[in-house]
Parts: C-alpha cells; sequence; structure tokens
C-alpha cells in the first residue's frame, strides 16, 4: 500500500475521530441536556398545571350538600357548603319576612362551587368556611357583616408546600334572579337586571348600566365600581377591593313558573338574570397566603341610607328622565315626613305645596276652560257656517278669540307643566324603599303597593268625572265629548295597580284642582 495513502487515512481517521469527540459528541450532550432540561420544564410547568386544577377538584366522593344559618340584623342567611355561597337570603321585612334567593342555583357570592367547605368559626358579626384544595393548600373564605350594610367577603389562600402553585381562573356568582317584596312580584321579571357602575370620563357621577348577555363585556374591574343584580326594591353587588376583576359574563335563566293571564293561557316561565364575576388567575408561592378581599351589599334600595354610603348606591334608584325633578320631590317627602311621621299625611302636603307653586298655571286654564265654554254656541254658528270654507272659518275664529279676550292654548298650558311634576312624582314614588310597608289609614297599610279595596282609585275616578262635567262646554264635538265622558273611567282602570301613595296624590290633587274650579265658575257666573 502506498505509504503516503496510508498516512492520510491515519490522519483523517485521527480528525474524524477528534472532531466526533471534542465536536460533535459535546454538542450532542449539549443538545440532549438541553432538551431534558426542556423535558423537566415542562414537566414541572404541567405538575404546576395539575397541582393548581387540583385545588379546584371537588373530593373523590363528593360529599352532600351542608347548610349553615347564620343570623343578622338585617337577615337570616343560610349558606352551602358548595362554594361557601349564600343559598338563602330571608330579608327581615316590616311585613313580613322576604326570601331574596327562593330560586334553585349556585348562590349568590359562591365562588369554587366544586370545593365543599366547612364551617371553622363563627361570632356575633362573621362566619368563616374553609377547605382543602389539595394537599398543603387551603382556602378560608369570611363573611363580614355591618350594620350599615357594607358587608365584607374575605377569601384567604394558603400555600404549605415548598413549590409555587397557580390559581386558575374562578368567578364570584350572582343569580340566578332576585326575588322582592309581594307587592311587587308581579313585575319583577321585568324589573330583574344584572347592572354594574363607571365612572365615565367627563360625567360628574357614574352611570349606572343595565348589562345583558348581547352587551361587550367590560375589560376588566378597572371600568366598573361594583357590579352584581338589581330589581326595584333590592340590590346585591359586589366591591373588589385588594384585587382587580375580569370580565363580567351574564345570562338569562328560567328561575319559576307561573299562571299567565288567570291561569286561562296555562303556565308561562319566568326568567332572571345570572351574573359571574371573573377572579384572574392568581400565582401563590411557597409557604405564602393571598387575600382577596371584597365588600358587598345585599339589601333594600334605602335611598336615604344611600345617601350617607359610599359607592354611589343611590345610583341604582332610577327616577327617569325628570330625575332632578324626582330627587327633589323625594327630599321635600322625606322632610314633610319628619315634621308628621306619616308618609301618607307628607304626600298629601307635598301635593298642596305643588298646587300652591302652580296656582297661577292652573287658574289660568280653568279661565281659559270657563271662555271656551262662553263662546262655544258662537263658535258652533261659525263652523256650521263656513262648513266648506276651512281658510275663512280660522279667520273668523281668530276674531272671535280675540273679541272675547280667548287663549286656546292657556289651557294646555298647565297640563304640559304639570305632566313632568307627574313623571317625576311617578317614579319618586314608585322607587321609595321608605314608602313599602307605611300606612296612611285604616285600610291603607302599605303606602307602595295598591289599595286592596280600591278605594282611593275609585274616589279619584268619581272626583275626575264630577271635574270634567263641570268644565265640559255645552254642544262640544261628540267624540270630544266621549273622550271627556270615559276618560276619567280610563284613568281609574289604569290607577287600580299603583301604588297607593301615588293614586293619593293624583286624588289630592284633583280635589283641590276641583275646588279650585268650582270657586272659579262662581266667580265668573257672580261677575257676568
Amino acid at each position: 500500500m502506498d505509504r503516503k495513502f496510508l498516512l492520510a487515512a491515519v490522519f483523517f481517521m485521527l480528525l474524524f475521530t477528534g472532531y466526533n469527540q471534542f465536536v460533535v459528541v459535546p454538542r450532542m450532550q449539549a443538545e440532549q441536556k438541553a432538551a431534558e432540561e426542556a423535558l423537566a420544564k415542562t414537566q414541572q410547568e404541567l405538575a404546576m398545571v395539575d397541582a393548581s386544577a387540583s385545588v379546584i377538584q371537588t373530593q373523590k366522593t363528593a360529599l352532600p350538600e351542608e347548610l349553615f344559618t347564620f343570623q343578622t340584623p338585617a337577615a337570616q342567611i343560610t349558606f352551602t357548603s358548595k362554594g361557601a355561597g349564600i343559598k338563602e337570603y330571608l330579608f327581615k321585612d316590616v311585613l313580613g319576612d322576604v326570601n331574596l334567593t327562593p330560586y334553585k342555583g349556585e348562590g349568590y357570592l359562591t365562588t369554587l362551587p366544586q370545593v365543599d367547605f366547612r364551617e371553622a368559626k363563627r361570632t356575633q358579626d362573621t362566619i368563616t368556611f374553609t377547605a382543602d384544595l389539595t394537599a398543603g393548600v387551603t382556602v378560608n373564605k369570611t363573611y363580614s357583616f355591618a350594620e350599615n350594610g357594607i358587608n365584607h367577603v374575605n377569601i384567604s389562600f394558603t400555600n404549605k408546600t415548598q413549590k409555587e402553585i397557580t390559581l386558575p381562573e374562578f368567578a364570584f356568582n350572582f343569580g340566578p334572579g332576585l326575588s322582592t317584596v309581594k307587592s311587587e312580584l308581579k313585575d319583577n321579571e321585568r324589573e330583574s337586571k344584572a347592572v354594574y357602575l363607571m365612572q365615565e370620563e367627563g360625567k360628574k357621577h357614574p352611570t349606572l348600566v343595565k348589562f345583558t348577555h348581547k352587551d361587550k363585556s367590560p375589560a376588566s374591574g378597572k371600568d366598573w365600581i361594583w357590579a352584581g343584580v338589581q330589581n326595584r326594591y333590592f340590590l346585591s353587588v359586589l366591591i373588589p377591593q385588594n384585587w382587580t376583576a375580569g370580565t363580567l359574563t351574564t345570562k338569562t335563566e328560567v328561575v319559576d313558573t307561573k299562571k299567565r293571564l288567570w291561569g286561562l293561557m296555562g303556565e308561562g316561565e319566568v326568567k332572571g338574570p345570572q351574573m359571574t364575576i371573573q377572579v384572574p388567575s392568581q400565582s401563590l408561592v411557597a409557604q405564602s397566603t393571598l387575600n382577596l378581599d371584597s365588600d358587598f351589599y345585599f339589601g333594600p334600595k334605602d335611598y336615604q341610607a344611600f345617601e350617607h354610603l359610599p359607592y354611589h348606591f343611590n345610583r341604582s334608584i332610577e327616577f327617569g328622565f325628570f330625575g332632578t325633578l324626582g330627587r327633589l320631590a323625594r327630599n321635600v317627602l322625606e322632610t314633610f315626613y319628619g315634621w308628621t311621621g306619616n308618609y301618607g299625611v307628607a304626600i298629601i302636603m307635598l301635593t298642596v305645596l305643588l298646587q300652591a307653586i302652580l296656582f297661577k298655571f292652573t287658574l289660568m286654564s280653568l279661565k281659559s276652560s270657563a271662555q271656551m265654554k262662553k263662546v262655544q254656541p258662537e263658535m258652533k254658528r261659525l263652523q256650521e257656517k263656513y262648513k266648506g270654507n276651512p281658510e275663512m272659518l280660522n279667520r273668523e275664529m281668530m276674531a272671535l278669540y280675540q273679541k272675547h279676550g280667548v287663549n286656546p292654548l292657556a289651557g294646555c298650558l298647565p297640563m304640559l307643566i304639570q305632566l313632568p311634576i307627574f313623571l317625576a312624582l311617578f317614579n319618586a314614588l314608585r322607587t321609595s324603599w321608605s314608602l313599602h310597608g307605611s300606612g296612611f289609614v285604616l285600610w291603607i297599610t302599605d303606602l307602595s303597593s295598591k289599595d286592596p279595596y280600591y278605594i282611593l282609585p275609585i274616589l279619584m275616578g268619581a272626583v275626575m268625572f264630577f271635574q270634567q262635567r263641570s268644565t265640559m262646554p255645552a254642544g262640544m264635538d261628540p267624540a270630544q265629548a266621549a273622550m271627556f265622558k270615559y276618560m276619567p273611567l280610563i284613568f281609574t282602570l289604569l290607577f287600580m295597580n299603583f301604588p297607593s301613595g301615588l293614586v293619593l296624590y293624583w286624588l289630592t290633587n284633583s280635589l283641590i284642582t276641583f275646588g279650585i274650579q268650582t270657586l272659579a265658575n262662581k266667580k265668573i257666573a257672580n261677575a257676568k
């Protein structure tokens, strides 16, 4: 064999061996080490995920639900072991206890519903539940109740292990549905809403937003102050403190059935809102405790109490388009109540005050009606004479008005002024928790509900009838006459199911107007 070839072969053999030994093998070892480290990291992450996932898993053998009853001055509260939520909230109403959460579901303020909690401790104002999430990881949930209604809930996660745990996202539950007092049950399905309060840029006061599953969910708790469920008289909301809430989600649940049209059309579904407030994923390092604190409110929408509480709860009370007038009327009503101790008398005083303010306009309207009644025969003669000539009829009518000093619009002005006042009072009285359970006289024991014997609306209709009859001009157009004739009946039927406080206002208003009208008619008659 050629010596040079042999030396070259040996050289390349040594070079190849050295390359493998000092380049390829170390590179492969490095790649293998990196792969092993990546695998170990992945396994660790999976272990952490498994560990974190396990903190919200139920026991292998599910325990039966256990209920815990707790008494506060405002309510008897029943908690469930499944997520330590409020299963039943029995509000101590002045007219009798009211179960605000009668519908089936997880319960209000429930978190981790698949975890079985047990009672750990209670005092006069607090109750604490605890659960073992996984080996070395526990959760405590403490409710604290305050006299002013601003209650507190603390959820603390404790990690006693030597490794970090990642808590998956979970949620606070509100719903399904929120019940109410007996007088409001008929309208409760329409009035029950999932809501949140947000502070919009450039606005002085926060805005109440009615939230449905069709709406875009707020990004996080940065976008709202509190969120929950409400109806006309009650509010249940969560106010996160040291944590930023995740997204809000809501859906409509079937919560009950009821008879439709006195049972003639069978049963229909009753639906209520359900809201969940997401708690973002949290890291829980080894040998540490994580506390999530929130305030919450669960109770009546008492405007007077809300005025002295934080968080702008009074924004949940809707006064309608004429809200400023409604709030003013509410404040005046409360002042009169402070003087009399009777909301019925306070409503009468408020009505008299409004009539005194509007007296000039009322008198103007009555004089206009009397003048229109006086020229009615001549108006009818002109209408017959110029039946086929509208332009001439209008000219002659204007001349007639000028001759007798009649202003046809003067009769409409007081009604236009009273309309916003009536609407403001309507909303102020129908949303007034103060009127709930407040009696007036004899059979009127609750000014927030309808008259049980319909005496007030019938009296109101009768006064309106005599009032209309005394102002109805002779020879009036038959269509207009029919409208005047049936209007008291229509109003009576309309007011049958209105709050008796509102009917009392309208009855008092009609009586005062009728009295002024009678005196004005006598004065006009004597002046002839």
